[in-house]
């Protein structure tokens, strides 16, 4: 039997296909988040431009299965998806760099089309091609249909698993999406090679073998060492060492903590905190005052790590830290680069997890949970306020480390927070860490008894959040009111990237 009459192997491309459509997404989305983040916008631009491209595939694939009479135009067509899968962490860098420090939404767009639009194109034309090759009897073709997209799906469920949770993780983005192009690409390739297609099969395996030696050349010459480089389901986690000048000369580095490119941690041992100058941000700073006025040996949970420079000036106070982290690279990193402490104690969990399932009480709990620029939407839900008191002493008190706009409509996020604080029955001030919204933190001080005023705090005649939101669980809202805010973090974040040829030079992604 001709191997183009094999059933079964149609069933085989209709499954890698399936599988390469999830993968794709998935690289492609994770290509775009060390540039411009992983926040509502970027995935809402990843998800319209993959169903647009399988859409626009699936029609064009009904009307090549109708109009084609060429065996061999399935595998085509394979070859081509399988070949712009290859060349995505290449094309991905290039088009970030050209339309990358335009305006931000834009390039979001252009850029997730330029990556993503073509091999899912392709891979969307790929069904209705199948489902004519095996269709013999018209009164089949509904059957036929049904079991092909079945395959399909069923191999992007498996896919997205993979890659979620070890592929991508492992092995980074570059190495996983060459070999997904040839998994995809390998049968078409063979198949049209014993078709005597000599120069489409030839130039696709060569096409392979320089794309694997070109994701081991690295040509980056930058004075930021790359301490850590990993990519994950939760983004891109980067420890990078800056060198530290002293007038002209170099004395030291100071290190830093980056997850999708939007600064978590710094840590600079050459800081003279004697003179002004500071080791850690300045909000690490004022919470360590405020903990001061504790009693020892207070319990004090910490949800989200970062680079653990707050854990680990509160446990060289002597006050006993939990901390609740959702990523276990965090974690790691803290420990093995940012010297924390192991008399810290750490819980790989999802914050909300955490505080429902714990039993302990404690003085003080500080939230700083962020996943690059945007605070989670379940963690600052009435409802989680209502469980985090079931964990405070009578005493205990609550700190929130957040963006630093509060004003007009960039602000609305923060003022949300605030308000929701209020409605669960809390007293809140905000200490700003600095004047400039752009360069400061919002530091929200709440707690269930009075609150000693402090010179520092806004004024509450300065707050006002009438046009602010509650926030529930039924109505996860925090990323969309928090939407201009990520986008002005992220565009100042790219200026800054942009600005500095060494920055530029520092590899995008793994």
């Amino acid at each position: 039997m001709s191997i183009l009459k094999n059933r079964k192997l149609y069933f085989l491309l209709s499954f890698i296909e399936g599988g390469s459509v999830m993968a794709a997404e998935l690289l492609g989305a994770k290509m775009l988040a060390p540039y411009f983040g992983s926040s509502l916008y970027v995935w809402a631009t990843v998800l319209a431009i993959t169903l647009g491209g399988l859409a626009a595939g699936y029609f064009m694939g009904g009307i090549l299965s109708y109009k084609s009479k060429n065996p061999l135009s399935l595998f085509y067509v394979l070859l081509a998806a399988a070949t712009f899968t290859v060349l995505m962490p290449f094309s991905s860098k290039m088009i970030l760099w050209l339309v990358g420090s335009h305006s931000l939404i834009p390039s979001v767009i252009a850029s997730a089309t330029c990556i993503l639009f073509p091999p899912v194109f392709m891979m969307g034309m790929v069904s209705p091609l199948i489902i004519r090759a095996i269709t013999t009897d018209i009164e089949q073709s509904g059957k036929a249909a049904g079991a092909i997209y079945a395959v399909s799906t069923v191999g992007g469920i498996i896919a997205t698993f993979a890659f979620g949770f070890w592929i991508i993780p492992t092995f980074g983005l570059t190495l996983p999406s060459i070999a997904t192009g040839i998994i995809l690409g390998l049968i078409p390739a063979i198949i049209i090679l014993k078709h005597k297609q000599i120069s489409k099969g030839i130039g696709f395996f060569l096409l392979c073998a320089w794309a694997f030696s070109a994701s081991s050349f690295n040509k980056t010459s930058s004075n930021i060492k790359v301490v850590y480089n990993t990519e994950g389901l939760l983004g891109q986690v980067m420890v990078l060492d800056y060198p530290r000048y002293k007038d002209t000369a170099i004395i030291g580095t100071s290190r830093w903590l980056f997850v999708n490119r939007i600064s978590q941690t710094m840590y600079d041992p050459y800081a003279d905190e004697n003179n002004h100058e500071e080791k850690y941000f300045t909000y690490v700073y004022k919470i360590g005052e405020f903990a001061d006025s504790l009693p020892k040996k207070s319990n004090i949970l910490l949800l989200g790590l970062g680079g653990g420079s707050i854990a680990k000036t509160l446990s060289a106070k002597g006050f006993n830290v939990d901390v609740c982290e959702l990523d276990k690279r965090i974690a790691y990193v803290a420990k093995t680069y940012f010297q924390l402490s192991d008399k810290v104690n750490i819980t790989v969990d999802d914050a909300r997890h955490y505080i429902k399932t714990c039993n302990k009480k404690y003085d003080l709990i500080i939230f700083d949970t962020f996943k690059g620029e945007d605070p989670p939407n379940h963690v600052f839900t009435m409802e989680s306020l209502e469980e985090t008191k079931q964990l405070l002493t009578p005493t205990g008190n609550v700190f929130v480390n957040s963006l630093g706009y509060l004003e007009g409509s960039i602000g609305k996020s923060m003022r949300s927070i605030y308000k929701t604080f209020i409605a669960a029955g809390f007293n809140v001030e905000i200490l700003p860490t600095d004047p400039d919204p752009n360069q400061r933190n919002l530091l929200f001080y709440a707690s269930l008894n009075t609150v000693k005023p402090n010179p520092d705090f806004i004024s509450k005649s300065a707050i006002d959040s009438n046009d602010a939101v509650v926030l529930k669980d039924e109505y996860p809202v925090l990323d969309i009111l928090n939407a201009e805010a990520a986008k002005r973090w992220r565009v100042l974040a790219i200026n800054s990237f942009n600005a500095d040829y060494n920055q530029q030079r520092l590899p995008i992604f793994k």
